[in-house]
């Protein structure tokens, strides 16, 4: 009954999320937006938010809606129940869904944290409980933390759903596009129900067409990315690469690439390229373009950042090289 009720809450709540997700996690991946960030972290909220427990339950539960009290009926049911056997592994598990299916994440992650410690950091539903509670209580300083315990849970079980969709999400916002689609593919083998199922498949399809974008010859910008010898002790481990094309009448860029640091490299761009829907390249276009290399994986300039910046014609100025030769004040 305690895993009904839990199903039911937030399962009535699914098709919402089917709309919000896709777009917000959209926004997050734009860098162009200066909330980008935030609304990442957003995304990562209401995705769990409405998606609890289909994503917590192997099962995939169908199931109907439940009454307003019934998460607080569970918690009073399961915390005299612990009273009695603190050392109820399952029910420390259950009482931190609970929480979460009400928005309480720092009592979900003390729960999760109790059942972590009964296995020792053995479990995985566990460590994924306390990834997830942590980044929903919004402490940008523990999402590195997060993460972690997120790659820890699917170390000890690779098919738990719940650590799959956090571990995609995450790798889609590092740029580790292959790692998000293969998670995203995992979790689409598990036969969830035809509605999600849908949009995963969309999620893919949309990795897939940022991966092998075709490039539009008549916008084409083809670079040699290098880095100048006198900065190549700069380089932190783990960065990022970020090419912009931006527009000399300034806003939002016109295209943008993220990938790994691996100098030299080639970085085409075009109108294929564009992450804001009517912002694209124009043919004869003149404009700038910046590779940044960052290392807190932002796409938003940062102070000690390595960057280089031509001038360019979209889809006349042919091959070019761009160093990167400059650091951000």
């Amino acid at each position: 009954m305690t895993a009904f009720i839990l199903a039911a809450l937030l399962l009535a709540l699914l098709a919402a999320l089917f709309v919000a997700w896709p777009l917000l996690r959209r926004n997050a991946a734009a860098p162009a937006a200066p909330m980008a960030a935030a609304l990442t972290v957003l995304a990562l909220i209401i995705a769990s938010a409405l998606l609890y427990r289909l994503i917590g339950n192997r099962a995939w539960p169908q199931l109907a809606g439940a009454g307003a009290d019934a998460g607080n009926g569970t918690i009073a049911a399961l915390a005299r129940h612990l009273e009695d056997a603190p050392q109820d592994q399952a029910a420390w598990l259950s009482l931190g869904a609970a929480y979460s299916s009400i928005g309480q994440y720092a009592l979900a992650l003390r729960s999760y944290e109790r059942a972590n410690r009964l296995t020792a950091g053995g479990n995985a539903a566990a460590l994924a409980g306390m990834g997830e509670a942590m980044l929903l209580t919004g402490d940008n300083a523990r999402a590195e933390q997060a993460a972690a315990l997120i790659e820890r849970a699917l170390q000890l079980d690779g098919q738990l759903p719940k650590a799959l969709f956090y571990g995609a999400l995450i790798a889609f916002r590092q740029g580790r596009l292959d790692v998000a689609r293969a998670r995203f593919s995992a979790i689409l083998a598990l036969s969830p129900p035809e509605n999600v199922r849908a949009a995963l498949q969309k999620e893919i399809d949309e990795i897939d067409a940022r991966q092998h974008p075709v490039l539009d010859a008549a916008t084409a910008i083809h670079l040699h990315v290098t880095l100048s010898p006198a900065l190549a002790g700069k380089v932190p481990a783990n960065a990022s690469l970020f090419v912009f094309v931006r527009s000399p009448d300034g806003g939002p860029p016109l295209a943008a690439k993220r990938s790994q640091v691996s100098l030299p490299q080639d970085v085409e761009l075009s109108a294929a390229d564009s992450m804001i829907a009517g912002r694209a390249l124009a043919p004869g276009q003149s404009v700038s373009v910046i590779a940044r290399i960052s290392a807190s994986g932002s796409p938003l300039p940062v102070s000690g950042d390595l960057y280089g910046q031509i001038d360019y014609v979209a889809g006349k100025s042919g091959p070019r090289a761009l160093q990167i030769d400059r650091l951000s004040p």
